[in-house]
């Protein structure tokens, strides 16, 4: 694999004290040198991102390949480029002042799925959609509770999304990731210390280029019956007209994030073009006008009155990144 020119100062000292303009254009210098990803600047995240809000990433780079992927992260670390990498946006909130960095956004390039024996290997722009229905024509189950979830394999893996009692966690053999010495490493399950909706993979400075999945085989037609009986439930019980991020928040111990967000009084509240939904309080919609500072303040609000009447404080499941819009 070809090692690129990641040159941005002669040390990490000379780059701190580079202004951010001095490094930004570093690294769009650096990148625009290659055929191996694609660079945006001033690239507008509400197009990118579930929720439908957000202001503008300084960068937005677009990898062809695995090199470069490389070639991101290292004009990144060089220039010490804050980093975000994303999928499908589902499950991020980019506040309306935007990202001062760079976005590096695992996508189609990235979606080759394989079979061997028990096992389904996808790259990390796959969707889970494309994944199940992957494995229920090849008659393997295991995945079926993942079967109405959004967003792409990496951004899944990296947070261990669930549903329905089923996590990443419980069907995943390996994970390939790169970091910036361009080496692709396998990293089992156990390596990827999975929690509840985290992995080190979202604290890392690594990127997953492809996850293993380790099945069972079944029927092919249980296998469908299965992952459709997943898709309607999750349709009777979330609002998917609307653009959200998914759960809010994550399950507090014991309980649920919904019915204390219902007590609460938070059904329906409403901020701006925001609101939580009539039909599931977990989850933020937008009604089409939202703003990502409505979003936020709807969850500040909510969190204190869970807090008031409950005496918890939850946690929140949604990824929140970048700046407020200047005053």
């Amino acid at each position: 694999m070809p090692q690129p020119n990641a040159g941005c100062a002669s040390s990490p000292e000379a780059a701190a004290s580079s202004s951010y303009a001095e490094r930004l254009a570093s690294v769009v210098a650096l990148l625009r040198e290659t055929d191996d990803l694609e660079l945006r600047v001033d690239e507008p995240m509400d197009r990118h991102t579930s929720l439908g809000v957000g202001g503008p990433a300084d960068l937005y780079a677009i990898p062809r390949n695995v090199a470069g992927i490389c070639r991101a992260l290292q004009a990144a670390s060089a220039c010490e480029m804050p980093l975000l990498v994303t999928g499908r946006g589902t499950n991020l909130l980019v506040r309306d002042g935007g990202f001062r960095g760079m976005v590096l956004y695992i996508g189609e390039p990235f979606s080759a799925l394989s079979r061997d024996g028990d096992c389904i290997t996808a790259a990390a722009g796959a969707t889970l959609a494309e994944v199940c229905e992957f494995a229920s024509h090849a008659g393997l189950s295991g995945l079926e509770f993942a079967a109405g979830i959004p967003g792409s394999v990496g951004g899944a893996v990296a947070m261990n999304a669930g549903a329905f009692g089923g996590q990443m966690a419980d069907v995943i053999e390996s994970v390939a990731a790169v970091g910036e010495s361009c080496e692709v490493r396998q990293c089992d399950r156990e390596m990827l210390e999975f929690g509840y909706r985290n992995s080190c993979l979202r604290d890392k400075h690594c990127v997953a280029v492809s996850v293993t999945f380790k099945l069972r085989p079944a029927d092919p037609q249980q296998v469908r019956q299965a992952a459709l009986e997943a898709v309607e439930k999750r349709c009777r019980r979330q609002p998917l007209s609307l653009g959200s991020a998914g759960s809010v928040f994550k399950r507090p111990p014991g309980d649920y994030a919904g019915r204390l967000l219902e007590a609460a009084g938070c059904k329906g509240l409403r901020i701006g073009g925001a609101s939580f939904s009539e039909k599931h309080a977990n989850f933020i919609v937008n009604e089409g006008s939202a703003t990502a500072a409505d979003v936020v303040a709807l969850i500040e609000l909510a969190t204190q009155r869970v807090h008031e009447v409950h005496d918890v404080w939850l946690e929140e499941e949604i990824c929140i990144v970048g700046e407020p819009p200047a005053s």
